[in-house]
């Protein structure tokens, strides 16, 4: 199990503890406690769960429904439709969905490095992974394979442009994630592109963050405009000469 798979399980665990022995999440719970990421990601989302519920059973009916509607289905005359239970409960039921929408949004409009780093991890493990070579992207990827060129400095790049020249296209996390494949120092490298909109990171642009999943190895960096992974199954010491 790798931490995509962990977090999509773990994604529906309830957040008063209750499924900690369910052998269902067994699996996921032993991931997180091995992996500091993925745990560090699971304490998280615990305490955004927590603080729902604990927004959830502070919402008070106004004074008076339980009362109004009681005396409404006591009412043979047919009364004005806002003065029918139903239409209470509905409008009930509206607020409390919008309370939901608008928390949900706060928390997370986009996605995040995390997300990316692991997502491109996870389809670079996938056997449905075919890299397209594409001649648009000769210059580019002559310009990524040379080996006076460190990513750190920038990579001229745009979104776009890389897109309307036919770059292989994916979706992390429900956003655009573009691909470009290159070879350097005999190593294969794969740069996933996304829009920095869509995965910010916490850090300043520049900062790297490397990971290790098996035998992929990552780096996450942004700049002002996108955010970048770059994978290899050449190990972190690889990504350090190309970074």
């Amino acid at each position: 199990m790798n931490n995509t798979e962990a977090k999509f399980i773990l994604q529906a665990c309830r957040p008063d503890g209750q499924d900690a022995a369910d052998s269902r999440f067994a699996e996921a719970f032993a991931q997180a406690k091995q992996d500091p990421v993925l745990g560090e990601w699971l304490a998280r989302e615990r305490d955004f769960d927590a603080t729902v519920a604990a927004k959830l059973r502070a919402v008070q009916p106004p004074a008076g429904l339980r009362a109004a509607i009681l005396a409404g289905a006591r009412m043979s005359r047919p009364q004005p439709w806002w003065h029918r239970p139903r239409v209470f409960a509905l409008a009930a039921s509206v607020v409390l969905v919008c309370g939901l929408a608008a928390t949900w949004a706060y928390r997370s409009p986009a996605g995040d490095g995390e997300q990316l780093a692991l997502g491109a991890m996870a389809e670079m493990s996938s056997p449905q992974h075919h890299p397209v070579v594409l001649g648009g992207l000769g210059s580019l990827r002559e310009l990524l394979a040379s080996t006076s060129i460190r990513l750190a400095g920038g990579v001229p790049l745009e979104f776009a442009q890389l897109k309307d020249d036919g770059c292989r296209s994916l979706n992390i996390a429900g956003h655009d994630v573009l691909e470009v494949c290159f070879e350097r120092g005999g190593n294969g490298f794969h740069l996933y592109v996304a829009r920095g909109v869509d995965f910010p990171l916490k850090d300043t642009p520049g900062t790297p963050m490397f990971r290790e999943q098996g035998r992929l190895a990552s780096v996450s960096w942004r700049d002002r405009q996108h955010t970048y992974v770059l994978v290899t199954d050449g190990g972190t010491d690889s990504l350090r000469q190309v970074f």
